[in-house]
């Protein structure tokens, strides 16, 4: 065994990337709301995720795969290394497409009768699960050390790097399935009173459950939704989806540790707004940022191109339905209407499902979650065109990042706009781009 191969690969691992993760584990530790007591804690508290457990188990784990990572990829080209990930994603969908068919056939089962041999066909599915995880698992950390790698590249070419060739904070992502998160509201204004984390793939029983119990002890609307990523240190990026968006999804999480270190990112719990100019720009950037690091890495972006367009793009109806429903729940809840605002968003939710809409919930908590990514469709917010435009001002993906974060307040964006000649559409109004 040449143990200068070890020393090296386990040095590279010991990087500015688990310093700052220290840091932001301490931040973590002093937050004030790791310690609130409030009622989405208390009902959703036997689901709770918690972050602090979740780095303490992963890290340690992530720097030895680290270190096995930089001495496996060194024998490897970089065609190799692209395949690695490729295997990955096969693999992932593998293994995701048997979970999905034993669930069904765990539920057939329950249903035969003895002898018919239903069990012995759901152990058989398990093991071929165990197989396909198995595989899955051991490229994992390969496949995310050359991810990391292949955007880091990225980012210092786009010019995200400092005068010294070094990128701050470090890529560092973890595949893995995020937590789910409860939103509450209150149901005579839309706004997100508070958030907790939950475990992952919760399943819709329990959602219902949690959703439910603060409806009923504490007249909150409440909705437990899923994420794609989550900005931790390492961040959480979901690999269920197709290459393209989960590239897409780590050049947005990396965009929030980025913004964490300057003014955007300082302030963005400071208002609702502030909130959502934080989103629009790590959604749009960090779409930008995915599909090139697609395109560096073989794919092809005229595949399912409409697919990636914005929503309010390519499903015209349905973003029309929403906003034209928010709107109309907002001057219901305005003349304190609530019943009769929340049997209006029970209605227009029976008429999207009926159209092939598929939502679980339409209430108070969707809104208020949803509402706050100014690009979607639940929002009528005019941060979305706001920013779209200040996109379309610069020339490219970092120039119009390093602009705007260095705005702490919303008034200083607006202000940013006009010094600019910056003019946005309105929510009603196409957007350029």
């Amino acid at each position: 065994m040449n143990w200068r191969l070890w020393i090296a690969a386990l040095s590279c691992a010991f990087t500015i990337r688990n310093f700052l993760f220290a840091l932001l584990l301490v931040l973590l530790c002093l937050a004030p709301e790791s310690f609130r007591p409030s009622p989405a804690v208390e009902v959703g508290l036997a689901r709770r995720f918690s972050v602090l457990q979740w780095e303490v188990v992963n890290v340690p784990a992530k720097w030895m795969n680290l270190a096995y990572g930089l001495l496996r990829g060194r024998r490897l080209d970089r065609a190799q290394r692209l395949e690695v990930v490729d295997e990955y994603m096969e693999a992932t969908r593998l293994a995701r497409r048997q979970e999905r068919m034993l669930e069904g056939l765990a539920a057939r089962s329950g249903a035969l009768s003895p002898g018919s041999g239903g069990r012995e066909r759901v152990e058989a599915a398990r093991a071929h699960l165990r197989q396909l995880a198995s595989s899955r698992d051991k490229l994992r950390p390969l496949a995310e050390e050359i991810v990391e790698a292949e955007l880091d590249g990225l980012l210092s070419d786009a010019g995200f790097g400092s005068r010294f060739g070094l990128l701050f904070p470090p890529v560092d992502l973890r595949f893995e399935d995020p937590p789910t998160v409860l939103n509450t509201s209150r149901r005579d204004h839309i706004e997100v009173v508070e958030q907790a984390l939950l475990a992952p793939r919760l399943p819709a029983l329990e959602r219902d459950r949690i959703e439910r119990e603060l409806l009923d002890k504490y007249d909150y609307s409440a909705l437990v939704d899923d994420l794609a990523g989550l900005s931790t240190y390492p961040t959480f990026v979901s690999d269920q989806a197709p290459l393209r968006s989960v590239l897409r999804t780590a050049a947005h999480e990396w965009l929030h540790a980025y913004l964490f270190f300057r003014p955007l990112g300082w302030n963005w719990r400071r208002s609702p707004e502030m909130f959502s100019l934080n989103e629009t720009v790590a959604e749009l950037a960090g779409n930008e940022l995915g599909d090139a690091l697609f395109a560096r890495m073989g794919g092809d972006l005229t595949i399912g191109a409409s697919r990636y367009a914005p929503r309010h793009e390519r499903d015209s109806f349905f973003t029309a339905e929403m906003r034209e429903t928010r709107r109309q729940v907002d001057a219901l809840l305005e003349d304190g209407m609530v019943e009769e605002a929340e049997e209006y968003m029970k209605e227009r939710w029976w008429r999207l499902r009926l159209g092939g809409y598929w939502l679980r919930k339409l209430n108070q908590a969707y809104f208020a979650f949803r509402g706050r990514y100014a690009e979607g469709p639940a929002s009528v917010s005019p941060i979305g065109p706001q920013v779209r435009a200040m996109r379309d001002a610069h020339r490219d993906t970092a120039s119009f990042v390093k602009t705007v974060e260095r705005v702490s307040t919303y008034r200083e964006f607006l202000d940013l706009l006009e010094r600019m000649g910056v003019r946005a559409p309105s929510t009603d109004e196409p957007s350029g781009g």
